[in-house]
């Protein structure tokens, strides 16, 4: 008898930590009717600009359909990284140029070549709590020892990190990075303060701690543009900036960038073993981005998104003000609630399932695993005119969750 391969015993110790999943448990039975969904963070689906990088695409290929079809090298496109520079520098009043970026595949990508690039195993990384699994599954992936700090209404507690520096020097360790999601957080919809930003900075550079700030819904605000980037008030010392055409375009693209001074994006260019992003999919961003179209495009969906947030924010305070608190998010995808000491959350996935609507509980957004008195709504993703009722059934889902 032919002795079969023991593929769980062969699994590095880097795989069974990128093993863990934040959907881990949530299998549950069909819904009686078809459910609204408030999970998934990406773009609306009729925002999707598609005939205009159909007509992108066009150009592209007909004009330099050779060079957009073969390899481009591990740093980019270099027409798009020149766009990228002028955009920015146009916001923050900042001298970037494209030696300043290098092209990756989304932000997870570029988080991942930065991890691989800068942490060692055993090192200390710090993350919000909460904080977007995704991310914290691509940190773990090199094997550091993770410290979480809370995150409030104003972003990151810039005391407790003060703190939870203090504690792993004394242990006779090192932090290495911190990861910050700034803008419009995930899941906590908070935007840190300029204030806080400011601490920020001047902590992790007595200490020599890498920030990386990840950027993803940076440009969908609401009411007022978002306070300086980190990469802006360090000077481009010590910071780096995540970007992503996924959550403003389309996640199909799979391009963001990381931008930091130009010896750093070196080394995490060093770094890349898989010959770069796509050279076709990049030109055709970049043609789409210098007629005008990016900036039209986040204009037009910005306006779509706050209109979903307020349909919301005035569904919850009609049907749930009892049984959850919330604050008002200045941008991005989401709404973050805490829930009542009286709501059962195990009890509240049940009985979301049976009213037939779908949201992300907290527990997966803390790597401790706390958080279970906390729920994500995504409106980004759901048509508006179903809102009112998503969170009717949620409401719904609330009352019968009370313990």
């Amino acid at each position: 008898m032919t002795q079969k391969y023991d593929w769980e015993a062969a699994i590095s110790t880097r795989g069974a930590a990128m093993a863990w999943s934040p959907w881990a448990g949530r299998d549950l039975p069909p819904p009686p009717v078809p459910p609204i969904q408030l999970t998934g963070g990406i773009p609306d689906p009729g925002s999707l600009p598609t005939d205009e990088l159909i007509a992108c695409n066009e150009r592209v290929l007909r004009r330099e359909g050779t060079f957009a079809l073969m390899y481009g090298g591990p740093q980019g496109y270099s027409g798009l990284r020149e766009w990228l520079a002028k955009d920015i520098n146009r916001r923050e009043a900042l001298d970037t140029g494209p030696k300043n970026f290098v092209l990756t595949c989304g932000s997870a990508g570029g988080l991942e070549n930065i991890c691989e690039a800068f942490l060692d195993p055993g090192d200390v990384a710090l993350i919000e709590r909460p904080s977007f699994p995704g991310s914290v599954r691509t940190i773990m992936s090199c094997l550091p020892e993770l410290v979480g700090v809370p995150v409030d209404d104003d972003g990151i507690d810039v005391d407790a990190l003060e703190r939870a520096i203090e504690r792993v020097r004394a242990e006779g360790k090192r932090a290495k990075l911190l990861y910050t999601i700034s803008n419009f957080h995930n899941p906590a919809a908070a935007t840190l303060s300029l204030e806080r930003r400011k601490r920020i900075v001047e902590v992790c550079r007595a200490h020599d701690i890498l920030i990386i700030q990840d950027d993803a819904y940076g440009r969908i605000g609401f009411d007022e543009t978002a306070p300086p980037s980190l990469y802006a008030l360090a000077g481009g010392s010590g910071a780096l900036l995540l970007g992503t055409f996924s959550k403003t375009l389309a996640t199909g693209l799979r391009i963001g960038w990381v931008m930091g001074e130009e010896p750093v994006v070196s080394a995490i260019t060093r770094m890349r073993f898989d010959m770069g992003v796509s050279p076709w999919t990049s030109r055709v961003i970049a043609e789409f981005c210098e007629s005008g179209g990016f900036d039209a495009h986040v204009e037009r969906v910005i306006e779509i998104y706050r209109r979903k947030r307020d349909a919301m924010l005035a569904a919850l305070d009609e049907r749930c003000p009892k049984f959850v608190r919330w604050s008002v998010p200045k941008g991005g995808f989401f709404l973050w609630l805490e829930l009542s000491e009286g709501i059962d959350p195990q009890r509240l996935a049940e009985t979301a399932n049976e009213e037939a609507v779908q949201f992300v509980g907290g527990k997966p957004f803390f790597d401790d695993g706390s958080g279970g008195h906390f729920a994500r709504l995504c409106y980004s993703n759901v048509a508006e005119a179903d809102i009112p009722e998503a969170v009717m059934r949620f409401g719904r889902a609330l009352e019968r969750a009370v313990a």
